[in-house]
């Protein structure tokens, strides 16, 4: 399928997902304390030192069924193997943390072992917590060696796997998601190992993790993942308190903004003319799945039904949110289209001070943090929440073992280590990202009073499960929906019946299709 982001001149914002940002701009987030008014990062002071752990990171090109299943050594890009020196000091030890132990010890290997592990392409240096840190670890613990096969994490990553599968030349573990049902389909095409067994056998509780994240990740009876996330997305805005005070406005509540507020705050923030904005007041995410559900669902509507059958856009709550965002985009204008949004992206724009306001996902925190440093001061309020307001969207991905995988018993080991409460520290600490586990405050220490910490796990208790197309054609959906929508946000169509009509037509010719 046509990745969406093609369409560059429709687009509204740039993806900053994890696993596209850059390198520097997550393992140097550490810096001086912010004031309290601000958001900083949960990093710490400063970064982890060399060497990496015995992490190796290949392509992921598909093999023929008569090519070695395992990468040659000449195809990787090899990291020193550290010594147990080099991992205390690669991620300091501290008081009142989670400690580096792996709980669920592999079966004693016979032989050296690699583990092969599928991830989206970019995610070892956007999320070293997850791909780098705990993995190097784990490695140091079990003396099985992890490798990193990254894949883009477009469309195509789901037929990616099943041609690897089907070639008999897949690895061992993957990650995966909900956000357009790609461990459904993995689940479904037998790509997959569930994790039932073995959470038994081990002994672990589901509790572990919030039960909405883990039914999530749960099909058919089966859990087929561990969560590496499970978060409210998109329930964010990012305010300029410079830009606000310049403005004559006080400074916005974290909680308790309405709808009403954000339009008034940003026709204030905005500068020059209507069609040629100097400033912009307010940046808003109104493409694809996620953020246009997190949205919707706050005025009281949703995209889908629940039995995944048929679209909910001709609901009162879905106009009355295209009407509000009609509003800041069409009339207003003070929502910058992508013409207007420059190579750098959003996160220039907003250290530039040409955007007052960004609604985007938890990444774009660590961008900030880089990116705007003690030029001004800055937090995260949440996005507004109306009278008849639904839950957030959960956002849930995890990690999976492979079905055809020789090394299950290790796999799941590491599945484990990547889902536990040291891998909750790290994340909070480095990324500053929740994981979905019930005690995940508990297991940050300090780190858990970050105030966007604190806003995240307020919205992760007020989430609720995503809808889900029976027919899994999320992507095809999202598709449908752009589409349609691009046409409102350029001013082609009006947001009355007929569009919505046309809209909701559109999306059932989705729903209707065979799985």
């Amino acid at each position: 399928m046509e990745k969406l982001s093609r369409r560059g001149v429709l687009r509204l914002t740039i993806l900053t997902g994890g696993a596209l940002a850059a390198a520097s701009l997550v393992i140097a987030c550490g810096g001086g304390t912010a004031s309290p008014a601000v958001n900083s990062t949960p990093a710490p002071q400063t970064a982890p030192t060399q060497p990496l752990p015995a992490v190796r990171i290949v392509s992921s090109t598909p093999t023929t069924a008569a090519s070695t299943a395992v990468p040659t050594q000449a195809a990787a890009t090899s990291v020193a193997a550290p010594t147990q020196a080099a991992i205390s000091t690669f991620v300091p030890p501290e008081p009142g943390v989670p400690g580096p132990d792996i709980i669920i010890k592999p079966p004693q290997a016979k032989q050296p072992i690699t583990l092969r592990f599928h991830m989206r392409t970019g995610g070892e240096k956007s999320e070293p917590s997850i791909y780098v840190y705990r993995p190097g670890e784990w490695t140091q613990q079990t003396g099985i060696k992890v490798q990193l096969e990254p894949i883009p994490g477009d469309a195509n990553y789901v037929p990616k796997l099943e041609t690897l599968a089907a070639a008999g030349t897949i690895g061992d573990l993957t990650w995966s998601s909900d956000g357009h049902n790609e461990y459904r389909h993995l689940a479904q095409a037998k790509v997959l190992q569930p994790v039932d067994d073995f959470l038994t056998s081990y002994k672990i509780s589901r509790d572990e993790w919030i039960k909405a994240v883990l039914d999530t990740l749960t099909m058919d009876g089966k859990t087929w993942a561990l969560p590496k996330a499970g978060y409210p997305g998109y329930s964010w805005v990012w305010v300029n308190l410079k830009m606000f005070k310049d403005a004559g406005i006080p400074e916005p509540p974290v909680y308790g903004n309405t709808f009403d507020d954000l339009r008034t705050w940003a026709n204030k923030l905005s500068q020059g003319p209507k069609d040629k904005r100097d400033v912009y007041g307010l940046s808003l995410k109104m493409r694809d799945n996620q953020p246009i559900t997190s949205q919707v669902r706050q005025f009281g509507g949703d995209l889908i039904s629940k039995d995944g059958t048929t679209s909910t856009v001709d609901s009162q709550g879905f106009a009355d949110w295209l009407n509000w965002a009609y509003q800041l985009i069409v009339q207003d204008k003070v929502a910058p289209l992508d013409a207007a949004i420059p190579t750098g992206g959003l996160v220039s724009m907003f250290a530039a001070e040409k955007v007052a306001m960004v609604q985007e996902d938890r990444s774009f925190q660590f961008n900030v943090v880089n990116a705007v440093k003690d030029k001004f001061p800055w937090k995260v309020i949440s996005f507004p929440k109306g009278p008849k307001s639904l839950g957030w969207g959960a956002v849930c991905a995890g990690h999976c073992g492979i079905a055809l995988s020789k090394y299950k018993e290790e796999s799941f080991s590491l599945l484990y280590a990547i889902a536990d409460k040291r891998f909750a520290y790290l994340v909070g600490k480095f990324q500053g990202y929740l994981v979905g586990r019930v005690d995940e405050l508990e297991d940050l220490g300090p780190y858990a009073k970050d105030p966007f910490i604190q806003l995240e796990y307020k919205n992760e208790t007020e989430e609720s499960a995503f809808w889900v197309a029976k027919n899994l054609r999320a992507f095809e959906v999202e598709t449908a929906m752009n589409n349609m929508l691009d046409l409102i946000w350029l001013g082609k169509r009006q947001p009355d019946k007929s569009f919505i009509a046309d809209l909701k037509k559109a999306m059932d010719d989705v729903l209707a299709k065979p799985a």
